[in-house]
């Protein structure tokens, strides 16, 4: 690489103008570039608040107004003497003294074929009939008539208005269902329940799901969020008081996330039931999501505005969900997300009540602080966020506003693209002008050419005559002490080159680097017998979990420097290590006969350090061990990043005994079974498939049976 000392005056001269025209272009630059990234982030924080805001506006408005609807219904004519109504038919139903006999197999045949399937891909293990069975004569009537022996298929049993079974709960059902069906239908509600507010029974539903006629307080759903929601009108009866729960997944529902809002009926003074609402995912959704246009809300392609409840799931749709279900899966798989929960995203098509939403905007937003921060979102990308607490009485719920920080500085590239056009003309220019202007001023420097050639073949006792006292004469002098300087730096690569020598011998065998400072290549050799050793560390990926990266690279270094310093005590070569992987030899340098008992005890010693570094930092590391003996190929692997490696079957075999190992076991060949069977308790193993030698026996050597060995 040409020195600056061998350059000329003229490129001297004509480097020192370019430098300082290319600093004064690169600072004003980066001034004008930095000065244009704090108000771009400033810009978009803003407009993500201004969004955020507004969202929230209507959430809160959204939930107030839902809040006034449901007291003005529970007061509504209609919705009393509904009530009243078909409470009174549902009592005549439960003090029947017989129901028809076949109501249970029906039912349950009804259950089996059309509730359990979708039920079971939302929740663990399989649904029982007898857990889900409606118990009261009332309920099993009703699902009997209005459910199972219902024509309209499932997702359409609302359109069912009369029975024609002759009860009086059907006359009244046929009276009030179409209003309350176009009500649920014109306000958005997901359904609408009328409940006896002593019992608890469902008196009424909307869609008749398998919630119907079922008993709040004792029966197969009196842990869910409707149960809960009844409670709380019952605790707090007041008219006008309305109650909210936050969403819970709904088993009725097929497992779906469901919030419910409640309040008392009563008829004058008297306190005749409950009104009960499954609040509208969809209606929250079109809020937060602008309907789907979430670039009309100035949200770009990557921003969206979604809700998060003080569990720190999500309380709305993701946008990366509903527009690229695949990426967003992949997204969540990168991040770290549970297989499990993914799979109910996918199967219940939500991510509401499913997705984990664990970021510092969040905790503080549910703390009722809000701001704005760039962090990596629940997806692990970096994000613009604003964030604030929504004023939802009854529920404890965030709103954030996020972009992805690569589309937010999308201008910026766009800025970084025409300041390096820029500064690549300016420098074009600036070269040419340098140019003309050194020439113009080195000319008298001709005379030192002649000099500065012989320098230039390495003759650095040249010394140059000065003849004159200006600053050519000066140049004269100082061009002697560079020559000085010259040879210094020959010194300085000599002793470089030996530093070097002792870096080649950390990463190669003496011999081999030898051969090549020798210029030799390519460097392979053949050896008919040689020891090799794989080990592995386990419970690395749980240690990660728990203790962050730098404690884990320290436990880490420690125990491969632990096997460094027993390897070289037992004359075992360390060849590589790769993460929690160890690979080393014995017999390649030098030669051992006893190389096979080397390799195992150092074995042993490496099981050793892995208990006691246990112990020291209260962990669950455990080692697993395979060792194999013959013959092997060692050469020098790569040209630009070399390393020395060997390979061939005695290699592969050894590799695949670690794979197929135990924690804290050794497994060896039959080979080295042979050799030191009589020094170590050896176990017979289960024989291993080689590709060109067939099935191979292989022993096993535990620790703990080592330990009662010494014992005896």
């Amino acid at each position: 690489m040409l020195k600056i000392s061998q350059l000329s005056v003229k490129s001297k001269l004509t480097i020192v103008l370019i430098s300082l025209s290319l600093s004064s272009i690169l600072i004003i630059s980066f001034l004008a570039w930095s000065k244009a990234r704090g108000t771009l982030k400033d810009k978009t924080f803003n407009q993500l608040t201004s969004v955020r805001a507004s969202k929230a506006y209507q959430i809160e408005s959204y939930f107030k107004n839902l809040r006034n609807h449901i007291d003005t219904l529970c007061e509504d004519r209609m919705v009393v003497s509904a009530m009243i109504e078909l409470n009174q038919g549902f009592k005549e139903l439960n003090q029947k003294k017989q129901i028809q006999a076949d109501l249970d197999a029906t039912l349950q045949k009804h259950y089996t074929k059309n509730f359990f399937p979708k039920l079971s891909k939302a929740i663990e293990g399989v649904p029982n009939f007898q857990t889900y069975r409606p118990d009261g004569k009332a309920a099993k009537y009703l699902q009997y008539h209005y459910i199972a022996k219902n024509s309209n298929p499932v997702g359409e049993k609302e359109k069912l208005n009369d029975a024609k079974d002759g009860s009086e709960y059907s006359k009244s059902h046929a009276t009030y269902h179409e209003l309350f069906h176009n009500l649920v239908e014109k306000f958005g509600y997901y359904d609408l329940f009328l409940i006896d507010f002593k019992t608890g029974d469902i008196a009424y539903t909307v869609y008749k799901e398998t919630d119907f006629g079922t008993n709040l307080s004792n029966g197969p759903y009196w842990e869910s969020s409707l149960a809960k929601v009844v409670d709380l009108v019952r605790k707090n009866p007041d008219r006008g008081s309305v109650q909210i729960v936050d969403f819970q997944s709904y088993r009725p529902s097929y497992g779906q996330p469901a919030a419910f809002i409640a309040g008392p009926i009563y008829d004058g003074s008297y306190l005749v039931g409950i009104l009960a609402i499954q609040l509208p995912i969809d209606e929250i959704n079109n809020v937060l999501t602008g309907n789907k246009n979430w670039q009309r809300d100035g949200l770009g392609k990557t921003g969206e505005t979604y809700l998060v409840g003080e569990d720190l799931l999500m309380r709305s749709m993701s946008r990366f969900l509903i527009e690229d279900a695949a990426g967003y899966k992949k997204a969540l798989r990168a991040s770290g997300t549970p297989e499990n929960t993914i799979q109910l995203i996918e199967q219940l098509d939500t991510s509401i009540f499913l997705q984990k939403v664990d970021t510092k905007p969040a905790r503080e937003a549910l703390g009722g602080k809000e701001g704005t921060q760039i962090v990596d979102d629940y997806r692990g990308i970096p994000v613009l966020s604003s964030y604030s607490p929504l004023k939802i009485k009854g529920v404890n719920w965030a709103i954030l506003s996020e972009m992805d920080l690569t589309e937010a500085y999308e201008s910026m590239s766009n800025l970084e693209r025409y300041l390096l056009l820029a500064t690549v003309i300016l420098m074009l220019i600036i070269t040419y002008l340098a140019s003309i202007v050194a020439a113009n001023l080195v000319k008298p420097i001709d005379l030192m050419i002649a000099g500065a050639r012989e320098v230039g073949v390495g003759k650095f006792d040249t010394e140059f005559q000065q003849n004159s006292s200006d600053e050519f004469g000066e140049l004269g002098g100082t061009f002697n002490e560079m020559l000085v300087i010259l040879r210094e730096k020959n010194q300085s690569i000599a002793q470089k080159d030996r530093e070097i020598d002792i870096l080649l011998l950390n990463v190669l065998p003496r011999a081999v680097v030898d051969r090549v400072k020798k210029g030799e290549a390519p460097i392979a050799d053949k050896f008919p017998q040689l020891t090799v050793l794989f080990a592995r560390v386990l419970g690395f990926a749980e240690i990660s979990e728990h203790k962050d990266v730098e404690e884990t690279a320290e436990i880490l270094n420690e125990l491969v420097d632990l096997f460094d310093e027993e390897a070289t005590g037992h004359d075992v070569e360390k060849l590589k290590t790769i993460g929690d992987r160890y690979f080393a030899v014995c017999g390649l340098t030098t030669p051992r006969l006893d190389r096979e008992k080397r390799v195992v005890d150092f074995a042993l010693s490496m099981l050793d350090i892995v208990d006691r570094c246990n112990v020291k930092y209260k962990i669950k590391l455990s080692l697993c061990v395979g060792i194999n003996t013959g013959a092997v190929m060692a050469g020098i692997v790569g040209t630009k990043k070399f390393t020395y490696d060997i390979w061939g079957e005695t290699v592969n075999i050894a590799r695949y005994l670690n794979n197929q190992n135990q924690p804290q076991t050794i497994l060896v060949t039959q080979e080295v079974y042979a050799r030191i069977h009589e020094l170590y308790p050896f176990e017979n193993g289960k024989e291993i498939e080689s590709e060109t030698k067939g099935k191979l026996p292989i022993w096993i050597l535990r620790k703990k049976i080592l330990a009662i060995a010494d014992s005896e």
